[in-house]
């Protein structure tokens, strides 16, 4: 029987022409989303209650952007998190497994703080000059004619004719002429400037360490808490991911880090950097700055792509329901925008500013998990599958093997589900690979891993906390009762739907070996 958002015509084609003439309007979106989300939490959005709300809505990832706020408004972000995620727990029934996550700031440059004589924000007017200081004398006293710049060299790495972008592009200066603390600029677009904006440099690499002392200060938070994630800001080679393992220590090992790629250098190095970051994270914002907003299309698909061959989980960040921030309805744009990232095959999109300080957090989330089930719906994963066994290299070890059975006999019996019974993770992300249209229940004791299981597309992680059986098979029966009664109380597994189960053939990791359909029954005792 076919399931809400299987597009069953489209799925089987033969040719990509077909497929799309195949896809349905008429037909309703999958009742599971696939696609992660993460959300970045700020002042709209820092409060247990409305947490909660977007938990509800569809946050799998709450994201800290360590450039704002203080170490101290971050803890307190962190304990709100948990005691969201532990009421929400009490909702549902079952421990949520939300994962916390935190940018560094990196080699992020701002502005100062527009003085308080002015009111907040100055105009930039076009064709007149501005000079830009790092002299701390004007770090709280930036107006319309000097502007603070909160890196110490930065002068004296520019040279006369280069570029520089404020705020997220919309001004755009000209150095003209150059001291030791000070660049005096032309304005060639002007705009309206607020406090702490963005500075970047395009096509230009500043000597600067790729970890602050400030950095620092947020690494050691991010361990003693122990967060998921930590998110390293422009990486543009392995060494930088090195570095940041190496500053975690033996405690911060099993922190998995993304690496944002937000420069030329770090697209040119990109596949040295898959070999060593645990996910990765495009930021089109300063990539486009740097590569041209004309080259970002190609850049988004090209990387996505080599992520995805890698199975290293990239998400997408920057401008995605930006209209959002302001209003209760996105752009007809950014909606498509949110489709195409999906097709190009992205594990997570990345909601910032929309959801830290937009009037409506809450229904910005659940606009992007309605968007993305639509645009699930049109995945033409056949063809997808296929690719990836044509790129997986023979002979392929067993686990391998079972991952890519289990997505095609889910494929062949319309199977509601994937459940995999997994202790480190590898056996759900080898199947997440190869791109199954229906969910990957990953079901493990380990609520840490099961938190950063969200960086993967299609996987669902679920907490088994029942003390197990002594007897292994028995124990794997429970597990799957309890995975199968979960689903079709969220609603996406009816009776009689077909399961397929992944697992090993004792317990423990590495002994994946083992793919089996089973059918949901009425009857289910797992708890």
């Amino acid at each position: 029987m076919e399931l809400p958002g299987q597009q069953l015509s489209a799925a089987t084609a033969y040719s990509p022409l077909d497929h799309v003439l195949n896809l349905d309007i008429k037909l309703p979106a999958a009742c599971q989303r696939l696609t992660g989300i993460i959300a970045t939490v700020g002042k709209a959005s820092n409060d247990v209650e409305t947490m909660q709300r977007m938990m509800a809505a569809g946050m799998n990832i709450a994201l800290l952007n360590l450039s704002f706020g203080t170490r101290d408004e971050h803890i307190d972000t962190i304990k709100n998190l948990r005691q969201a995620a532990k009421n929400y727990s009490v909702v549902v029934g079952k421990n949520f497994p939300l994962a916390i996550a935190a940018r560094l700031p990196g080699r992020k440059i701002r502005t100062g703080h527009i003085s308080d004589t002015y009111v907040e924000p100055v105009e930039l007017i076009s064709g007149e000059t501005v000079r830009l200081t790092t002299d701390e004398t004007y770090k709280d006293r930036c107006s319309s004619s000097i502007v603070y710049i909160d890196f110490l060299h930065f002068a004296e790495q520019l040279k006369k004719g280069d570029i520089i972008l404020l705020d997220n592009e919309t001004i755009q200066l000209k150095v003209e002429i150059i001291s030791t603390t000070t660049l005096t600029c032309k304005i060639e677009r002007g705009g309206m400037l607020g406090s702490n904006k963005d500075v970047f440099v395009p096509n230009v690499v500043l000597k600067m360490p790729t970890y602050s002392e400030k950095d620092k200060v947020y690494i050691d938070m991010a361990v003693h808490h122990q967060l998921d994630i930590l998110v390293a800001s422009f990486i543009d080679s392995k060494d930088s991911i090195l570095e940041l393992r190496n500053a975690m220590g033996e405690k911060g090992k099993k922190i998995s880090i993304v690496a944002n790629i937000q420069t030329l250098e770090g697209y040119y190095n990109f596949d040295e950097i898959l070999e060593v970051a645990n996910g990765v994270m495009i930021t089109r914002q300063e990539l486009g700055s740097d590569i041209s907003p004309k080259k970002l299309v190609i850049a988004q698909k090209n990387m996505i792509a080599r992520a995805n061959k890698a199975n290293v989980p990239v998400c997408l960040c920057a401008h995605l329901l930006s209209s959002m921030r302001f209003n209760k309805i996105p752009l007809r744009a950014e909606l498509l925008d949110v489709a195409n990232c999906i097709l190009d095959g992205a594990d997570a999109l990345v909601l910032s500013a929309e959801t830290a300080i937009g009037i409506c957090p809450v229904d910005t989330i659940s606009c992007m998990a309605s968007a993305c089930k639509e645009a699930e719906a049109c995945v033409w994963t056949k063809n997808i599958f296929q690719d990836y066994v044509e790129k997986t290299p023979m002979p392929c070890d067993q686990a391998t093997a079972i991952a890519m059975s289990a997505v095609l006999a889910a494929y062949r019996s319309l199977a509601a589900a994937i459940v995999v019974v997994t202790s480190s993770g590898t056996s759900a992300f080898q199947v997440a690979k190869y791109r199954p249209r229906c969910p990957i229940i990953a079901v493990t004791r380990y609520p840490a891993l099961a938190r950063q299981m969200h960086l993967y597309r299609g996987v669902m992680p679920l907490i088994y906390e029942c003390t197990p059986d002594a007897d292994w098979q028995v124990h794997l029966e429970q597990r799957i009762n309890f995975c199968t009664k979960w689903a079709m109380q969220r609603g996406f597994v009816r009776v009689g739907d077909p399961i397929v189960v992944v697992c090993g053939w004792k317990q423990g990791s590495d002994f994946t070996n083992t793919m089996r359909i089973v059918y949901a029954t009425a009857d289910i005792n797992g708890t």
